[in-house]
C-alpha cells in the first residue's frame, strides 16, 4: 500500500502538465478559415463572337452556304427542265461528289501546309467565277454553238441515260449548254472541296480555347440556318426571276465571303507542326482514324447516311410529276432536312444520349423507305 501511494505521488499531476502539451484550451485554438468556392463564370452564349475574326468568318460562311444551297436547287431544276431525265439529276450529284472523294485528302494536306486563309480566298474566287459562267450559260443557252465536242458530250449523256432509263425513254439531251453546265459544276465542286477543307480547320484558330465549344455550336447552327434559308429563297427566285439571277446571286455571296475573310489576321504557325512528306502525312492521318473506334464508327455512320440520302437528288421529279408544286415546293423540300435537324435535338434532350442515338439509328431509314 505504501509503494502504491509513493508511486502515485511521483506521477505528474494534471496541474503540473505544461500548457498546450496535450489539448489546448478552446480560446487558444487557431480559427479555421471557411472553404472558399471559386465563383462560376456566367454562361456566355455569344463568347465566340467576342472575336472579330470569328464574327466576320461566320457571316461570310453563312452567305456562302446560302448561295451554295440556292445554286443546288436552281441547277437541279434547270437540268431536269431541259432533259426530263432522272439520270441527269443523278449525274449532277456525281459531278459535284467526284472532287470531294478524289481531292478531300490532298485538300486537307494542302490546308496543313499552306495558308488556310489564302486557300479560302482562292476557292471563293473560283466559285464566284464558276457561278458567273453558269449565269451566262443559262442566260444565253440558245446562243451556244452546237460544236462537235458538245454533241459528243450529249451523246455520252444520252447513252448513259439509255442504260438506266430504257423503260422511260422520254428524256432528251439536245441542248448544247448541258455538257457545259456539267463542266462548270465540276470546277465549282473542286473549288468547294479545297475551300471546305481550309475553312473547317481555319475557324478554330480564330477563337480562344475557352470559346471553342461555343464556336463549334455556332458553326453548326449557321450551316443549318443556311440550309433552310438557301433552298427556300432559291425556289421563289427560280419561279419569279429565273436561273441566271440565282447563279449571279451565288457569285455575289461568294465574293462577299471573300471580302469578309480578307481583313482577318492569320495566326502564326511553326514549321515543325506539319509533316514534310505528304504521303507520310496522309498515311498517318488514316492510321489515326482507323485506330480510334469512335471516330471510325462516326465516319462510317455518316458515310451510309450520305449514301442513302442521295435520293434527294430525285426531288425535282417529285415536285414536277407527283406533287405538282414547281420550284417553290422543291426549295421547301430541300430545306426540310435542315428543319428536322433543328427540331430533333431538343426532342432528344430529355433522354439519355445512348437512347437518343438508338432512336436516331432506328428512324434514319424510315423516310427513305416511305
Amino acid at each position: 500500500m505504501r509503494v502504491f501511494v509513493r508511486t502515485r505521488s511521483n506521477m505528474p499531476q494534471e496541474n503540473d502538465l505544461p500548457p498546450n502539451r496535450y489539448d489546448s484550451p478552446r480560446g487558444q485554438r487557431a480559427a479555421i478559415a471557411p472553404l472558399v468556392k471559386p465563383e462560376a463564370r456566367p454562361h456566355d452564349p455569344y463568347a465566340a463572337f467576342r472575336s472579330r475574326g470569328f464574327s466576320l468568318f461566320t457571316l461570310g460562311n453563312l452567305l456562302s452556304i446560302i448561295g451554295r444551297q440556292m445554286l443546288a436547287v436552281a441547277v437541279e431544276w434547270e437540268i431536269y427542265a431541259r432533259t426530263h431525265s432522272a439520270t441527269a439529276l443523278g449525274l449532277v450529284g456525281l459531278v459535284i461528289a467526284v472532287p470531294v472523294v478524289a481531292l478531300s485528302l490532298p485538300a486537307g494536306h494542302l490546308a496543313d501546309r499552306f495558308s488556310r486563309k489564302r486557300i479560302i480566298l482562292v476557292s471563293q474566287i473560283f466559285s464566284a467565277l464558276a457561278s458567273v459562267a453558269l449565269a451566262l450559260v443559262s442566260w444565253k443557252h440558245l446562243a451556244i454553238p452546237n460544236l462537235s465536242i458538245l454533241r459528243q458530250g450529249n451523246g455520252i449523256l444520252r447513252a448513259i441515260a439509255a442504260v438506266f432509263e430504257r423503260h422511260h425513254p422520254a428524256f432528251h439531251f439536245d441542248d448544247a449548254s448541258i455538257p457545259v453546265i456539267y463542266l462548270l459544276l465540276l470546277i465549282y465542286g473542286t473549288a468547294r472541296t479545297f475551300g471546305w477543307a481550309a475553312r473547317s480547320s481555319f475557324f478554330p484558330t480564330l477563337v480562344s480555347r475557352d470559346a471553342f465549344a461555343n464556336a463549334v455550336t455556332w458553326n453548326n447552327s449557321v450551316f443549318q440556318i443556311g440550309s433552310v434559308v438557301g433552298p427556300g429563297i432559291s425556289g421563289l427566285l427560280v419561279a419569279h426571276a429565273g436561273f441566271p439571277f440565282v447563279y449571279a446571286l451565288d457569285a455575289l455571296c461568294a465574293f462577299s465571303f471573300f471580302l469578309l475573310v480578307l481583313p482577318i489576321r492569320r495566326g502564326t504557325r511553326t514549321a515543325n507542326q506539319v509533316e514534310k512528306n505528304p504521303w507520310r502525312s496522309l498515311i498517318a492521318g488514316m492510321r489515326f482514324v482507323f485506330s480510334k473506334q469512335v471516330i471510325l464508327a462516326t465516319i462510317t455512320l455518316d458515310l451510309f447516311a450520305v449514301l442513302l440520302g442521295g435520293a434527294t437528288a430525285l426531288l425535282p421529279i417529285y415536285a414536277d410529276q407527283i406533287l405538282h408544286c414547281g420550284p417553290v415546293g422543291l426549295g421547301w423540300m430541300r430545306a426540310a432536312p435542315a428543319v428536322g435537324a433543328f427540331v430533333m435535338p431538343p426532342s432528344f434532350s430529355a433522354y439519355r444520349r445512348s437512347c437518343g442515338f438508338r432512336w436516331a439509328c432506328f428512324l434514319l431509314p424510315v423516310p427513305l423507305i416511305v
